[in-house]
């Protein structure tokens, strides 16, 4: 369903060329109706000039439409396909993933997108769902998260491009992108002090929790787009002292056993899905919540998610459903840092072509300034995940990057649960309203 429309002028003004200082501020967009206010806020840091937008959509009715049964459905079926894909090479290893990040920073790569190109990026990273519609979903979930009351989410995107006199981004895309996703843009010199200010942007607005995305630049990239993802919430039901216990065994994939600190709980949803039972632990509000899935004993996280994903089970409807029963469970408390590079996997998925530097169609994206012939792909999707679970509630943060590359060119209880996660398990940060996942991860080992 609709939610709402936002309405925005016909001329946006959003090009911002980096000056040689650091980026400590980066603009944000202001909404206003007021034609001479919609620019991205300019920072005393930031100089140059701007470019005039004026085709597109730039004057549309942006609309924020809520996912749909069988938007969630699509979504979840991607985001278990995609988790299930890496589990095939984790070998035991801890996984985080935000999908909800995955889908900003390659919804706005869509825009650019067309063909066949198109078509893969929306069957394997959307389920199905085609950009336009997508565009409007993403809308939906950013003004949803940044309008959270009892926990704190940010929300950001960004679009880096090479400053070399040879390319430019064409309007109709410049517009979406700002118009969606209310992404920022900015023209850089692809230089160490380009590397340092995205990274600078990553740090501010992952809260600090993912301090960098970015090494170095190589040579032929010629455009970053990135999302950031930041989450900070308590639990809605308070531990006591008496609920926490140190010393407590967690026996890992491998067979040894970790010392942690274990949090116990009696919570009031649970749910069988698949080889596995599970809780929802709701965070301060009620609109957000922990997931917990302990498989059957002998199998591994990525065992369980590569069967729920072949077996079409539906995750995010399982947690929508939970059933109010009492389950005690037990939450260690843990810490990760994770990232990986994601074009292999997404190539193993089927997503070959956004990859391709001889047949990736980026046309609506850019174009050289003389209108010669000349090839733009995916280079790279670069993703780093951090997760803080303990006593007092959860932080985690997301980003993803990706690369473009060129060439010139309650009811009463009726049984007792028991979830105790002591063992390898599987976990989630979840919408309860749609039960889409926005973190999703494997915990094989405690460190």
């Amino acid at each position: 369903m609709k939610k709402k429309l936002l309405q925005m002028t016909a001329i946006l003004t959003a090009v911002l060329a980096l000056s040689g200082c650091r980026l400590n501020n980066p603009g944000t967009i202001n909404n206003s109706n007021d034609p001479q206010n919609t620019v991205l806020t300019q920072n005393e840091n930031i100089s140059g000039e701007s470019v005039n937008l004026t085709e597109g959509k730039g004057g549309a009715e942006i609309e924020l439409v809520s996912p749909e049964e069988a938007d969630i459905k699509a979504l979840n079926d991607a985001a278990l396909a995609l988790l299930a894909e890496i589990g095939k090479n984790s070998e035991g290893q801890n996984v985080l993933l935000s999908p909800t990040s995955i889908e900003f920073a390659l919804g706005m790569t869509a825009n650019g997108a067309d063909g066949e190109t198109l078509k893969q990026l929306e069957n394997t990273v959307n389920g199905g769902i085609d950009y336009e519609k997508m565009n409007s979903v993403m809308a939906y979930t950013s003004d949803k998260l940044r309008t959270s009351q009892d926990v704190n989410w940010n929300v950001a995107n960004s679009i880096w491009f090479k400053d070399d006199g040879d390319w430019k981004m064409k309007n109709p895309f410049l517009n979406d992108v700002v118009n969606y996703y209310r992404s920022e843009v900015y023209k850089a010199p692809f230089d160490q002090q380009t590397v340092a200010d995205i990274n600078s942007w990553v740090n501010k607005e992952t809260y600090g929790m993912i301090p960098d995305i970015l090494e170095n630049i190589p040579d032929e990239a010629r455009m970053y787009l990135i999302n950031a993802i930041a989450f900070e919430g308590e639990w809605l039901q308070k531990y006591e002292e008496s609920d926490i216990e140190e010393g407590k065994t967690f026996t890992n994939a491998d067979g040894s056993e970790s010392e942690v600190t274990m949090l116990y709980s009696n919570e009031t949803r649970y749910f069988t899905l698949a080889d596995g039972e599970g809780f929802v632990k709701p965070y301060e509000g009620g609109e957000y919540s922990f997931v917990g899935i302990l498989p059957k004993e002998g199998m591994l996280p990525e065992e369980y998610i590569k069967k729920l994903s072949e077996s079409g089970e539906n995750f995010a409807e399982a947690v929508k459903n939970a059933g109010y029963e009492e389950v005690r469970v037990r939450i260690p408390e843990f810490k990760l840092d994770y990232d990986i590079e994601l074009s292999e996997t997404y190539k193993a998925m089927g997503m070959e072509l956004p990859f391709d530097q001889g047949n990736a169609d980026f046309s609506k994206m850019m174009e050289t300034v003389d209108q010669s012939p000349s090839q733009i792909w995916i280079g790279k999707i670069l993703h780093k995940t951090h997760i803080e679970v303990d006593r007092k509630g959860t932080k985690a943060a997301a980003v993803t990057a990706v690369e473009m590359d060129a060439v010139g060119a309650v009811m009463m209880p009726q049984e007792v649960y028991t979830v105790y996660l002591d063992r390898p398990f599987v976990y989630a940060i979840v919408d309860n309203e749609t039960g889409l996942p926005i973190f999703m991860g494997c915990q094989n080992y405690m460190e």
